[in-house]
């Protein structure tokens, strides 16, 4: 016998009517089939468990640096005093993280523009034989063939950010002081890959370039033929939460990246923020985490402090000293448990177990509560799993998968972007 549950959502599709249950991430054909309170509860209180478990430190980011040879508009680190890191910074947090399985992103600014840090990161792990797998973002600047192959024997995977075409990457991501940067983005990729690396490419969606984005996108699949490519549509607020001025906004949102999600299927092409969700969709396999930030992620700036989230720790807000390991483990036990599982607003959302309540800082300027919503962006996840049900309706949830599976060697980091996405959660 069917019950009023708070888990079950109905979807007109095809002329009929689907369920889907956001605890088991079911699809049924009738209210009937849904599980029974007493399972709901049980599923609903390991979430919870699983989302406050303490798995240590999984991923770090580390930004080498907060300079930048390139002035985009829509970075988030405007405003942010320029500076870098020190060697001794970095061999603390690397002595925090241990000795793995973990992640670590070098970031910044341009991390490549202190390449001698970038060298003793890899020299430190080498020597600890720590298990970490290494990556590192860059919008190119030029690079040593030989920090490549350094890079390329530790198998980094580079993430190169390119939003298009010429015309669109150097509108998008001038160059300060001018010059092309469409082709320092370019080179650098090459320099990497001609080098051993697997690279990607990273793409941001902004208010311009997202009438043209699935062409854009496609352009750069076939030129580059990356190992693998990012898809980012949401842009953070700028330093205090001042809004980004490049956000795009309303439907077009949705059709633009599911466009792109529909030619990277075809193409076997693997995008990391719409495997989050599409994965655990296919899978039934709940994602109680969106971003290691939740707890399990050490974020380093310059100047010795450290945090979880990047935005926040890079823009001055909710970070620690470093040395001061007790408030740093204060805070990561805060963080630990800000899962959309235990948001009472979010329990009714039909999908509470595959978005993972986005992103903190978002949310956090956005509602100014830690385990606040952004509303607009909750709005674009209930419309994406509306795509996905449809999809898998007319075709079959396999239809989603690109071709070649989730599990290629491109994907960069199977530790952290798998956090709170787990094969079984029930005791």
């Amino acid at each position: 016998m069917s019950h009023e549950s708070l888990f079950l959502h109905a979807y007109d599709v095809n002329g009929g009517k689907v369920y889907f249950h956001s605890l088991t991430l079911d699809l049924f054909n009738s209210p009937e089939e849904c599980p029974s309170p007493e399972r709901e509860q049980e599923l609903l209180a390991s979430y919870r468990r699983k989302a406050g478990e303490n798995s240590g430190i999984i991923m770090g980011c580390m930004f080498l640096t907060t300079r930048c040879s390139r002035s985009c508009g829509y970075c988030f680190l405007s405003g942010v005093p320029p500076g870098d890191m020190t060697s001794s910074e970095i061999d603390a947090g690397l002595d925090l993280m241990g000795k793995g399985p973990a992640d670590l992103l070098l970031y910044g600014g341009e991390p490549f523009l202190r390449p001698d840090l970038v060298l003793h990161v890899i020299n430190r792990i080498r020597s600890s034989g720590a298990g970490i797998n290494l990556s590192t973002a860059t919008g190119g600047v030029p690079v040593d063939p030989s920090l490549a192959r350094e890079l390329a024997a530790e198998d980094t995977f580079i993430i190169v950010s390119i939003d298009g075409p010429p015309a669109v990457h150097n509108s998008a991501r001038p160059l300060r002081g001018g010059g092309n940067s469409f082709e320092d983005a370019e080179r650098a990729f090459h320099i990497f890959r001609d080098a051993g690396c697997r690279v990607g490419i990273s793409v941001t969606v902004t208010e311009k370039s997202i009438a043209t984005v699935r062409g854009d996108f496609k352009w750069l699949m076939e030129r580059f033929q990356p190992d693998d490519m990012g898809l980012n549509p949401w842009l953070h607020p700028l330093k205090g939460g001042r809004a980004n001025p490049l956000q795009a906004t309303g439907p077009g949102i949705l059709k633009a990246v599911t466009s792109c999600m529909e030619l990277a299927i075809d193409r076997g092409m693997y995008i990391e923020q719409l495997a989050r969700r599409v994965r655990p969709f296919v899978r039934r396999t709940p994602r109680l985490k969106d971003c290691a930030s939740a707890g399990g992620r050490l974020v380093q700036v310059p100047g010795g402090i450290a945090g979880t989230c990047d935005c926040m720790t890079v823009c001055g807000d909710h970070g620690v000293s470093l040395e001061k390991t007790g408030e740093l483990d204060d805070l990561l036990t805060r963080f630990r448990d800000l899962s959309p599982v235990n948001f009472p607003d979010c329990l009714s959302c039909p999908a509470l177990a595959l978005c993972g309540g986005g992103c903190r800082y978002d949310a956090y300027h956005a509602s100014g509560v830690l385990n606040g919503s952004r509303s607009e962006r909750c709005s674009y996840e209930r419309e994406f799993l509306r795509w996905m049900i449809e999809k898998s309706v007319r075709q079959g949830r396999e239809s989603l998968i690109p071709a070649g599976g989730f599990d290629t060697v491109a994907m960069p980091m199977p530790v952290g972007t798998m956090i709170g996405e787990e094969q079984a959660v029930v005791d």
